[in-house]
């Protein structure tokens, strides 16, 4: 019995260790390389590098954005980059200000309030740029249940769409309750 235990961590161990980042050339062939300097692929690179399996890769925006996603047991970790004259920033897509919150909450119940909660978003995909070179944002949001167990009418669904020019601030522009198929345009702020 404990040289099968041996034998198993020696595998797993063995595994984890060898477990090997995307190559240059893996990359180039996942996005399009004639928008990628192999400068920004590497540092890319090194985003993932620390990861023990290879995660799924985005390319939203062929040049601009692009990303990494990876689901490690209960947690799904991920990292967005904007890339700008030949280098690469990591930037956050959640927005995370209270305006953005209080426009959020101004169309829902008071009840179903939607706070700031990894656990409560979905990972955000940046679905295009736009005329006024703002990147537009979708990603679905639930409304905080201080009893996560309990079923309740009050918790929401809802996905939204919302803009940044530099990932910093952010414009909530429609949303919608999951369950409806009409969009709710986002006044003024």
């Amino acid at each position: 019995m404990n040289k099968i235990f041996t034998f198993l961590c020696f595998i797993s161990i063995w595994t984890i260790s060898n477990a090997q980042p995307y190559t240059v050339e893996e990359l180039q062939k996942k996005f399009k390389p004639e928008n990628y300097a192999e400068k920004v692929l590497l540092e890319f690179q090194k985003s993932i590098e620390h990861l023990e399996e290879k995660p799924d890769l985005y390319e939203y925006i062929p040049g601009e954005v692009i990303a990494w996603s990876l689901m490690d047991g209960r947690f799904l970790l991920n990292s967005m980059f904007l890339i700008k004259n030949d280098s690469i920033k990591a930037v956050e897509a959640l927005p995370k200000g209270d305006d953005f919150l209080t426009k959020l909450n101004s169309y829902v119940p008071e009840k179903s309030r939607f706070i700031y909660g990894r656990e409560l978003w979905t990972l955000p995909a940046v679905k295009g740029k736009l005329a006024d070179n703002s990147y537009l944002i979708r990603v679905n949001v639930k409304s905080y249940n201080p009893r996560p167990y309990e079923p309740s009418p009050d918790i929401l669904t809802y996905n939204l769409e919302y803009t940044t020019k530099d990932f910093l601030n952010f414009r909530l522009t429609r949303l919608k309750n999951a369950h409806s198929e009409e969009w709710i345009e986002a006044g003024e702020y």
